[in-house]
Protein backbone atom coordinates (compact mmCIF):
# COMPACT_ATOMS: atom_id res chain seq x y z
CA UNK A 1 0.00 0.00 0.00
CA UNK A 2 2.88 2.28 1.04
CA UNK A 3 4.37 2.09 -2.30
CA UNK A 4 1.24 2.20 -4.03
CA UNK A 5 0.19 5.51 -2.25
CA UNK A 6 4.14 6.47 -3.63
CA UNK A 7 2.96 5.96 -7.15
CA UNK A 8 0.08 7.50 -7.00
CA UNK A 9 2.03 10.63 -5.45
CA UNK A 10 4.84 10.60 -8.14
CA UNK A 11 1.85 10.21 -11.18
CA UNK A 12 0.14 13.71 -9.34
CA UNK A 13 3.70 15.86 -9.01
CA UNK A 14 3.65 15.00 -12.40
CA UNK A 15 0.52 16.08 -13.61
CA UNK A 16 0.82 19.30 -11.51
CA UNK A 17 4.16 20.17 -13.05
CA UNK A 18 2.86 18.78 -16.53
CA UNK A 19 -0.17 21.37 -16.31
CA UNK A 20 2.09 24.15 -14.88
CA UNK A 21 4.29 23.55 -17.56
CA UNK A 22 1.53 23.61 -20.33
CA UNK A 23 0.57 27.12 -18.67
CA UNK A 24 3.67 28.99 -18.93
CA UNK A 25 4.08 27.87 -22.72
CA UNK A 26 0.53 29.21 -22.71
CA UNK A 27 1.36 32.38 -21.24
CA UNK A 28 4.59 32.71 -23.35
CA UNK A 29 2.69 32.38 -26.72
CA UNK A 30 -0.40 34.50 -25.65
CA UNK A 31 2.24 37.21 -24.21
CA UNK A 32 3.04 37.63 -27.70
CA UNK A 33 -0.49 38.23 -29.14
CA UNK A 34 -2.29 39.68 -26.28
CA UNK A 35 -1.65 43.20 -24.49
CA UNK A 36 -0.26 43.06 -20.38
CA UNK A 37 -4.18 45.15 -20.16
CA UNK A 38 -5.90 41.87 -21.35
CA UNK A 39 -4.14 39.57 -19.13
CA UNK A 40 -4.92 42.02 -16.10
CA UNK A 41 -8.81 42.67 -17.04
CA UNK A 42 -9.24 39.10 -16.94
CA UNK A 43 -6.98 38.37 -14.01
CA UNK A 44 -9.21 41.11 -11.93
CA UNK A 45 -12.59 39.31 -13.13
CA UNK A 46 -10.84 35.92 -11.98
CA UNK A 47 -10.46 37.50 -8.25
CA UNK A 48 -13.67 38.62 -7.96
CA UNK A 49 -14.75 35.10 -9.17
CA UNK A 50 -12.61 33.90 -6.81
CA UNK A 51 -13.62 36.14 -3.64
CA UNK A 52 -17.30 34.74 -4.17
CA UNK A 53 -16.19 30.76 -5.00
CA UNK A 54 -13.93 30.96 -1.73
CA UNK A 55 -17.15 31.50 -0.13
CA UNK A 56 -18.74 28.35 -1.02
CA UNK A 57 -15.94 26.04 -0.76
CA UNK A 58 -17.30 23.41 1.11
CA UNK A 59 -14.87 20.52 -0.85
CA UNK A 60 -17.94 18.00 -1.09
CA UNK A 61 -15.51 15.75 -3.15
CA UNK A 62 -13.68 15.67 -0.24
CA UNK A 63 -16.37 14.40 2.03
CA UNK A 64 -16.86 11.58 -0.14
CA UNK A 65 -13.13 10.64 -1.25
CA UNK A 66 -12.69 9.84 2.52
CA UNK A 67 -15.59 7.11 2.90
CA UNK A 68 -13.57 3.75 1.99
CA UNK A 69 -16.76 2.33 0.89
CA UNK A 70 -18.89 4.65 -0.96
CA UNK A 71 -22.20 4.15 -2.02
CA UNK A 72 -24.17 5.11 -5.10
CA UNK A 73 -26.52 7.37 -3.42
CA UNK A 74 -23.34 9.06 -1.77
CA UNK A 75 -22.39 9.67 -5.37
CA UNK A 76 -25.17 11.42 -6.39
CA UNK A 77 -25.57 13.38 -3.42
CA UNK A 78 -22.28 14.41 -3.79
CA UNK A 79 -23.20 15.47 -7.19
CA UNK A 80 -26.24 17.21 -6.55
CA UNK A 81 -24.62 19.41 -3.65
CA UNK A 82 -21.86 20.31 -6.07
CA UNK A 83 -24.36 21.52 -8.66
CA UNK A 84 -25.81 23.72 -6.19
CA UNK A 85 -23.14 25.50 -5.11
CA UNK A 86 -22.14 25.63 -8.72
CA UNK A 87 -25.68 26.95 -9.49
CA UNK A 88 -25.54 29.78 -6.51
CA UNK A 89 -22.16 30.79 -7.72
CA UNK A 90 -23.06 31.89 -10.84
CA UNK A 91 -26.07 33.18 -9.88
CA UNK A 92 -24.28 35.96 -7.27
CA UNK A 93 -21.19 36.40 -10.10
CA UNK A 94 -24.75 37.08 -12.77
CA UNK A 95 -26.59 38.91 -10.40
CA UNK A 96 -23.23 41.09 -9.22
CA UNK A 97 -21.45 41.65 -12.17
CA UNK A 98 -22.66 45.09 -12.74
CA UNK A 99 -21.91 46.03 -8.94
CA UNK A 100 -18.27 44.80 -9.42
CA UNK A 101 -17.65 46.24 -12.24
CA UNK A 102 -19.12 49.58 -10.99
CA UNK A 103 -16.91 48.87 -7.95
CA UNK A 104 -13.69 48.52 -9.38
CA UNK A 105 -14.19 51.26 -12.03
CA UNK A 106 -13.87 49.23 -14.84
CA UNK A 107 -17.07 48.74 -17.37
CA UNK A 108 -15.76 46.45 -19.38
CA UNK A 109 -15.46 43.73 -15.92
CA UNK A 110 -19.66 43.34 -16.62
CA UNK A 111 -19.80 41.18 -19.85
CA UNK A 112 -16.28 38.81 -18.87
CA UNK A 113 -17.84 37.88 -15.45
CA UNK A 114 -21.06 37.46 -17.08
CA UNK A 115 -19.48 34.95 -18.78
CA UNK A 116 -16.89 33.61 -16.67
CA UNK A 117 -20.15 33.14 -13.79
CA UNK A 118 -20.93 30.11 -15.82
CA UNK A 119 -17.53 28.07 -15.27
CA UNK A 120 -18.43 27.32 -11.10
CA UNK A 121 -21.59 26.34 -12.64
CA UNK A 122 -20.20 23.90 -15.04
CA UNK A 123 -17.51 23.04 -12.60
CA UNK A 124 -20.39 21.94 -10.16
CA UNK A 125 -22.41 19.77 -13.30
CA UNK A 126 -19.14 17.51 -14.03
CA UNK A 127 -19.03 13.67 -13.04
CA UNK A 128 -18.10 13.11 -9.17
CA UNK A 129 -17.87 9.53 -11.07
CA UNK A 130 -13.96 10.31 -11.35
CA UNK A 131 -13.21 10.50 -7.59
CA UNK A 132 -13.61 6.50 -8.30
CA UNK A 133 -10.28 6.87 -10.18
CA UNK A 134 -8.26 8.26 -6.64
CA UNK A 135 -10.53 6.16 -4.54
CA UNK A 136 -8.51 3.23 -6.32
CA UNK A 137 -5.05 5.14 -6.69
CA UNK A 138 -5.47 4.92 -10.19
CA UNK A 139 -4.52 8.65 -10.70
CA UNK A 140 -3.29 7.88 -14.38
CA UNK A 141 -6.77 7.96 -15.80
CA UNK A 142 -6.61 11.80 -14.14
CA UNK A 143 -3.70 12.44 -15.57
CA UNK A 144 -4.76 11.78 -19.26
CA UNK A 145 -7.86 13.77 -17.95
CA UNK A 146 -6.42 16.94 -17.02
CA UNK A 147 -3.66 17.10 -19.12
CA UNK A 148 -5.96 16.70 -21.94
CA UNK A 149 -8.88 19.26 -20.87
CA UNK A 150 -5.05 22.08 -20.49
CA UNK A 151 -4.23 21.48 -24.00
CA UNK A 152 -7.56 21.48 -25.44
CA UNK A 153 -7.91 24.88 -23.28
CA UNK A 154 -4.60 26.17 -24.74
CA UNK A 155 -5.10 25.24 -28.55
CA UNK A 156 -8.68 27.56 -27.71
CA UNK A 157 -7.15 29.99 -26.25
CA UNK A 158 -4.56 30.27 -28.70
CA UNK A 159 -6.60 30.02 -31.69
CA UNK A 160 -9.44 32.22 -30.34
CA UNK A 161 -6.07 35.44 -29.39
CA UNK A 162 -4.78 34.61 -33.60
CA UNK A 163 -8.96 35.58 -34.23
CA UNK A 164 -9.85 37.89 -31.80
CA UNK A 165 -6.94 39.72 -30.55
CA UNK A 166 -8.02 40.86 -27.15
CA UNK A 167 -9.05 39.77 -23.79
CA UNK A 168 -12.07 37.18 -24.95
CA UNK A 169 -9.64 35.01 -25.87
CA UNK A 170 -8.84 34.29 -22.23
CA UNK A 171 -12.43 33.84 -21.95
CA UNK A 172 -13.02 31.22 -24.43
CA UNK A 173 -9.97 29.26 -23.18
CA UNK A 174 -11.34 28.87 -19.60
CA UNK A 175 -14.79 28.17 -20.47
CA UNK A 176 -13.71 25.67 -23.20
CA UNK A 177 -11.52 24.27 -20.16
CA UNK A 178 -14.47 23.88 -18.24
CA UNK A 179 -16.67 22.28 -20.78
CA UNK A 180 -13.82 19.59 -22.41
CA UNK A 181 -13.84 18.21 -18.40
CA UNK A 182 -17.54 18.27 -18.03
CA UNK A 183 -17.44 16.04 -21.47
CA UNK A 184 -14.69 14.28 -20.66
CA UNK A 185 -15.39 13.23 -17.69
CA UNK A 186 -18.93 11.50 -18.45
CA UNK A 187 -17.28 9.81 -21.15
CA UNK A 188 -14.27 8.55 -19.04
CA UNK A 189 -16.67 7.15 -16.30
CA UNK A 190 -20.34 5.44 -16.51
CA UNK A 191 -21.90 7.63 -14.01
CA UNK A 192 -24.63 9.71 -14.63
CA UNK A 193 -26.34 11.94 -12.26
CA UNK A 194 -29.76 11.70 -10.60
CA UNK A 195 -30.66 15.09 -7.92
CA UNK A 196 -31.13 13.26 -3.84
CA UNK A 197 -30.36 15.15 -1.03
CA UNK A 198 -30.47 11.77 1.42
CA UNK A 199 -27.47 11.90 3.72
CA UNK A 200 -26.68 15.50 2.58
CA UNK A 201 -26.70 16.93 6.59
CA UNK A 202 -23.96 14.04 7.20
CA UNK A 203 -21.88 15.79 4.03
CA UNK A 204 -22.58 19.24 5.20
CA UNK A 205 -21.15 18.62 8.54
CA UNK A 206 -17.95 17.15 7.53
CA UNK A 207 -17.62 19.67 4.98
CA UNK A 208 -18.38 23.14 6.87
CA UNK A 209 -14.91 22.65 8.23
CA UNK A 210 -13.28 22.41 4.78
CA UNK A 211 -15.19 26.03 4.45
CA UNK A 212 -14.61 27.29 7.43
CA UNK A 213 -10.56 26.25 6.28
CA UNK A 214 -10.53 27.83 3.06
CA UNK A 215 -12.27 31.41 4.32
CA UNK A 216 -9.40 31.78 7.30
CA UNK A 217 -6.68 30.70 4.81
CA UNK A 218 -8.16 33.28 2.18
CA UNK A 219 -7.95 36.01 5.10
CA UNK A 220 -4.79 35.34 6.76
CA UNK A 221 -3.45 35.37 3.15
CA UNK A 222 -5.68 38.81 2.00
CA UNK A 223 -4.69 40.53 5.25
CA UNK A 224 -1.05 40.13 4.63
CA UNK A 225 -1.27 41.03 0.92
CA UNK A 226 -3.27 44.00 1.79
CA UNK A 227 -1.01 44.86 4.63
CA UNK A 228 2.41 44.86 2.82
CA UNK A 229 0.84 46.88 -0.13
CA UNK A 230 -0.46 49.24 2.43
CA UNK A 231 3.06 50.16 4.03
CA UNK A 232 5.58 49.74 1.63
CA UNK A 233 6.67 50.33 -2.21
CA UNK A 234 5.06 48.90 -5.19
CA UNK A 235 8.36 47.87 -5.99
CA UNK A 236 9.13 46.48 -2.72
CA UNK A 237 5.70 44.19 -2.15
CA UNK A 238 6.87 43.37 -6.36
CA UNK A 239 9.85 42.18 -4.97
CA UNK A 240 8.13 39.86 -2.02
CA UNK A 241 5.45 38.37 -4.06
CA UNK A 242 8.36 37.41 -7.38
CA UNK A 243 9.81 35.44 -4.08
CA UNK A 244 6.98 33.65 -2.78
CA UNK A 245 6.00 32.67 -5.63
CA UNK A 246 9.61 31.23 -6.26
CA UNK A 247 9.14 29.49 -2.59
CA UNK A 248 5.98 27.98 -3.59
CA UNK A 249 8.25 25.42 -6.22
CA UNK A 250 8.66 23.31 -3.45
CA UNK A 251 5.43 22.54 -2.54
CA UNK A 252 4.36 22.29 -6.15
CA UNK A 253 6.08 18.75 -5.63
CA UNK A 254 4.47 17.97 -1.86
CA UNK A 255 1.02 19.44 -2.41
CA UNK A 256 -0.34 16.57 -4.89
CA UNK A 257 0.68 13.96 -2.45
CA UNK A 258 -1.50 14.93 -0.06
CA UNK A 259 -4.64 14.22 -2.34
CA UNK A 260 -2.79 10.78 -2.69
CA UNK A 261 -2.81 9.89 0.74
CA UNK A 262 -6.08 10.88 1.05
CA UNK A 263 -7.22 8.26 -0.71
CA UNK A 264 -4.57 5.59 0.52
CA UNK A 265 -5.62 6.23 4.29
CA UNK A 266 -8.83 5.22 3.20
CA UNK A 267 -8.58 2.39 1.87
CA UNK A 268 -6.70 1.13 5.47
CA UNK A 269 -9.14 3.11 8.13
CA UNK A 270 -10.63 -0.27 9.20
CA UNK A 271 -7.19 -1.81 9.86
CA UNK A 272 -5.94 0.56 12.53
CA UNK A 273 -2.23 -1.37 13.04
CA UNK A 274 -1.40 -1.08 9.31
CA UNK A 275 -2.52 2.68 8.69
CA UNK A 276 -0.72 3.70 11.80
CA UNK A 277 2.25 2.04 10.05
CA UNK A 278 1.31 3.55 6.93
CA UNK A 279 0.71 6.96 8.14
CA UNK A 280 4.33 7.38 10.08
CA UNK A 281 5.68 5.81 6.63
CA UNK A 282 3.88 8.45 4.43
CA UNK A 283 5.04 11.48 7.53
CA UNK A 284 8.66 10.52 6.91
CA UNK A 285 8.47 9.87 3.24
CA UNK A 286 6.52 13.25 2.06
CA UNK A 287 9.72 15.10 4.82
CA UNK A 288 12.42 13.51 2.41
CA UNK A 289 11.21 14.63 -0.51
CA UNK A 290 9.85 18.72 1.01
CA UNK A 291 12.53 19.03 3.48
CA UNK A 292 15.51 18.63 1.38
CA UNK A 293 14.26 20.71 -1.41
CA UNK A 294 13.40 23.86 0.93
CA UNK A 295 17.24 23.37 2.34
CA UNK A 296 18.59 23.65 -1.26
CA UNK A 297 16.15 26.30 -2.40
CA UNK A 298 18.00 28.60 0.78
CA UNK A 299 21.06 27.33 -0.34
CA UNK A 300 21.15 28.05 -3.63
CA UNK A 301 19.07 30.63 -3.68
CA UNK A 302 21.34 33.34 -4.84
CA UNK A 303 22.93 31.62 -8.02
CA UNK A 304 19.51 30.69 -8.66
CA UNK A 305 17.57 34.02 -8.56
CA UNK A 306 20.41 35.63 -10.83
CA UNK A 307 19.68 32.58 -13.23
CA UNK A 308 16.30 32.87 -13.56
CA UNK A 309 15.56 36.41 -12.90
CA UNK A 310 18.80 38.14 -13.40
CA UNK A 311 19.58 41.34 -11.49
CA UNK A 312 16.97 42.45 -11.28
CA UNK A 313 15.47 39.74 -8.62
CA UNK A 314 18.98 40.03 -6.57
CA UNK A 315 16.85 41.86 -3.49
CA UNK A 316 14.13 38.65 -3.60
CA UNK A 317 17.07 36.72 -2.40
CA UNK A 318 16.86 37.10 1.49
CA UNK A 319 13.00 36.99 1.15
CA UNK A 320 13.32 32.92 -0.83
CA UNK A 321 15.42 32.19 1.93
CA UNK A 322 13.15 33.06 4.64
CA UNK A 323 10.45 31.73 2.66
CA UNK A 324 12.15 27.89 2.81
CA UNK A 325 11.64 28.00 6.52
CA UNK A 326 7.22 27.76 6.07
CA UNK A 327 8.03 25.45 3.10
CA UNK A 328 10.48 23.07 5.18
CA UNK A 329 7.89 23.53 8.37
CA UNK A 330 4.63 22.53 6.16
CA UNK A 331 6.58 19.74 4.47
CA UNK A 332 6.69 17.77 7.25
CA UNK A 333 2.90 18.28 7.79
CA UNK A 334 1.56 17.57 4.82
CA UNK A 335 1.49 13.58 5.59
CA UNK A 336 -0.79 14.68 8.65
CA UNK A 337 -3.52 16.60 7.25
CA UNK A 338 -5.06 13.44 5.04
CA UNK A 339 -5.25 11.84 8.26
CA UNK A 340 -7.40 13.93 10.42
CA UNK A 341 -10.07 13.94 7.11
CA UNK A 342 -10.06 9.87 7.19
CA UNK A 343 -10.68 9.57 10.71
CA UNK A 344 -13.45 12.48 10.84
CA UNK A 345 -11.54 14.85 12.64
CA UNK A 346 -11.28 17.94 9.98
CA UNK A 347 -11.63 20.56 12.77
CA UNK A 348 -8.05 19.36 13.70
CA UNK A 349 -6.97 21.14 10.35
CA UNK A 350 -9.20 24.01 10.61
CA UNK A 351 -7.86 24.73 14.22
CA UNK A 352 -4.52 24.59 12.97
CA UNK A 353 -4.49 26.72 9.90
CA UNK A 354 -6.75 29.16 12.27
CA UNK A 355 -4.13 28.95 14.86
CA UNK A 356 -1.05 29.37 12.13
CA UNK A 357 -3.28 32.70 10.35
CA UNK A 358 -3.54 34.40 14.15
CA UNK A 359 0.36 33.87 15.14
CA UNK A 360 1.09 35.08 11.46
CA UNK A 361 -1.10 38.30 11.95
CA UNK A 362 0.09 38.83 15.21
CA UNK A 363 4.07 38.47 14.61
CA UNK A 364 3.34 40.70 11.49
CA UNK A 365 2.09 43.69 13.95
CA UNK A 366 5.49 43.01 16.06
CA UNK A 367 8.12 42.45 13.24
CA UNK A 368 6.75 45.22 10.45
CA UNK A 369 7.99 48.04 12.83
CA UNK A 370 11.69 46.38 13.47
CA UNK A 371 11.69 44.29 9.97
CA UNK A 372 10.49 46.01 7.80
CA UNK A 373 9.08 43.64 4.63
CA UNK A 374 10.98 40.95 5.71
CA UNK A 375 8.78 40.54 8.64
CA UNK A 376 6.15 39.25 6.16
CA UNK A 377 8.29 35.77 5.23
CA UNK A 378 9.18 35.59 9.59
CA UNK A 379 5.89 36.00 10.69
CA UNK A 380 4.43 33.41 8.32
CA UNK A 381 7.32 30.66 9.23
CA UNK A 382 6.49 31.36 12.99
CA UNK A 383 2.34 30.38 12.50
CA UNK A 384 3.40 27.68 10.59
CA UNK A 385 5.91 26.46 13.56
CA UNK A 386 2.93 26.80 15.66
CA UNK A 387 1.04 25.21 14.03
CA UNK A 388 2.92 22.16 13.46
CA UNK A 389 2.92 21.99 16.99
CA UNK A 390 -0.38 21.59 17.21
CA UNK A 391 -0.99 19.30 14.66
CA UNK A 392 2.19 17.32 15.75
CA UNK A 393 0.83 17.13 19.20
CA UNK A 394 -2.74 15.49 17.30
CA UNK A 395 -0.48 12.99 15.88
CA UNK A 396 0.81 11.91 18.55
CA UNK A 397 -2.71 11.59 20.58
CA UNK A 398 -4.35 9.73 17.45
CA UNK A 399 -1.85 7.13 17.32
CA UNK A 400 -0.71 6.69 21.00
CA UNK A 401 3.03 8.22 19.84
CA UNK A 402 5.33 10.26 21.85
CA UNK A 403 7.08 13.07 21.07
CA UNK A 404 10.82 11.17 21.35
CA UNK A 405 9.26 9.44 18.10
CA UNK A 406 9.44 12.11 16.40
CA UNK A 407 13.49 11.10 15.72
CA UNK A 408 12.55 8.19 14.66
CA UNK A 409 10.19 9.41 11.79
CA UNK A 410 12.51 12.38 10.66
CA UNK A 411 15.66 12.30 11.99
CA UNK A 412 17.58 10.70 8.78
CA UNK A 413 15.73 13.27 6.88
CA UNK A 414 16.88 15.89 9.04
CA UNK A 415 20.46 15.17 9.50
CA UNK A 416 20.74 14.72 6.10
CA UNK A 417 18.81 17.93 4.95
CA UNK A 418 21.52 19.73 7.56
CA UNK A 419 24.70 17.70 5.51
CA UNK A 420 22.91 18.99 2.69
CA UNK A 421 23.39 22.70 4.01
CA UNK A 422 26.87 22.42 5.15
CA UNK A 423 28.19 21.06 1.53
CA UNK A 424 25.85 23.39 -0.16
CA UNK A 425 27.14 26.38 1.49
CA UNK A 426 30.94 25.12 1.24
CA UNK A 427 30.92 24.43 -2.59
CA UNK A 428 29.32 27.93 -2.71
CA UNK A 429 32.03 29.46 -1.10
CA UNK A 430 34.76 27.81 -2.89
CA UNK A 431 33.51 28.90 -6.38
CA UNK A 432 33.68 32.45 -5.58
CA UNK A 433 32.97 34.55 -9.43
CA UNK A 434 31.95 31.45 -11.00
CA UNK A 435 29.02 32.51 -13.42
CA UNK A 436 25.53 31.93 -11.64
CA UNK A 437 24.65 29.26 -13.53
CA UNK A 438 27.84 27.32 -12.91
CA UNK A 439 27.80 27.47 -9.49
CA UNK A 440 24.17 26.59 -9.11
CA UNK A 441 24.73 23.39 -11.04
CA UNK A 442 27.89 22.52 -9.14
CA UNK A 443 26.09 23.45 -6.10
CA UNK A 444 23.03 21.66 -7.01
CA UNK A 445 24.96 18.21 -7.68
CA UNK A 446 26.56 18.68 -4.42
CA UNK A 447 23.76 19.25 -2.69
CA UNK A 448 22.13 16.19 -4.16
CA UNK A 449 24.99 13.61 -3.79
CA UNK A 450 25.28 14.65 -0.20
CA UNK A 451 21.68 14.21 0.88
CA UNK A 452 21.39 11.11 -1.17
CA UNK A 453 24.45 9.38 0.07
CA UNK A 454 24.12 10.69 3.92
CA UNK A 455 20.55 9.24 3.66
CA UNK A 456 21.23 5.97 2.36
CA UNK A 457 24.15 5.64 4.77
CA UNK A 458 22.16 6.63 7.67
CA UNK A 459 19.62 4.25 6.81
CA UNK A 460 22.12 1.46 6.50
CA UNK A 461 23.05 2.32 10.19
CA UNK A 462 19.62 1.92 11.68
CA UNK A 463 19.30 -1.39 10.28
CA UNK A 464 17.23 -0.81 6.98
CA UNK A 465 14.13 0.35 8.41
CA UNK A 466 11.23 0.32 6.06
CA UNK A 467 10.85 3.97 4.75
CA UNK A 468 11.63 6.68 1.76
CA UNK A 469 14.99 4.94 1.45
CA UNK A 470 13.52 1.44 1.00
CA UNK A 471 10.61 2.39 -1.21
CA UNK A 472 13.48 4.44 -3.54
CA UNK A 473 15.26 0.81 -3.31
CA UNK A 474 12.59 -1.15 -4.01
CA UNK A 475 11.81 1.00 -7.17
CA UNK A 476 15.16 0.81 -8.69
CA UNK A 477 15.13 -2.61 -8.12
CA UNK A 478 12.34 -2.55 -10.11
CA UNK A 479 13.16 -0.90 -13.07
CA UNK A 480 16.35 -2.65 -13.18
CA UNK A 481 15.00 -5.55 -13.44
CA UNK A 482 12.35 -4.42 -16.07
CA UNK A 483 15.54 -3.26 -18.25
CA UNK A 484 16.93 -6.51 -17.68
CA UNK A 485 14.21 -8.36 -19.30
Amino acid sequence: MGRQIALAGITLVVLRLSIRMIGLVSIILLFRILSPEDFGLVATAMIVVGFIEIFAEFGFDQALLRHPNATEQQYQTTWTLNALRGGSVCIVLLAGAPLAAHLLDEPRLTPILLALAWAPLLDGIASTGVIEFARDLNFRKEFMLKVSQKLVSFAATLAAALLLQNYWALVIGTLTSRLVGLAMGYAMHPFRPRPSLVGAGEVLRFSSWQLSNSIVLYVGNQADKIATQKLFSAGTVGILRVAEEVSSMVMEFVWPIERALVAGYTKLVDRQDELHRVVLASVGAVAAVGLPLSCALAVLADPAIRVVLGAKGIPAIPFVQAFAIHGALRSTMSGIFPLFLVIGRPRINTQATFLSVAIRLGALVVLFPRLGVMAAPYALALGTFFSWCYVWMHLNRALRLHWSDLPRILGRTVASSLLLCAAGYATLLALPGWPPLAALVVGGLACTLTYLGSSLLLWTLAGRPPGAEATLIHWLQRRRARGAA
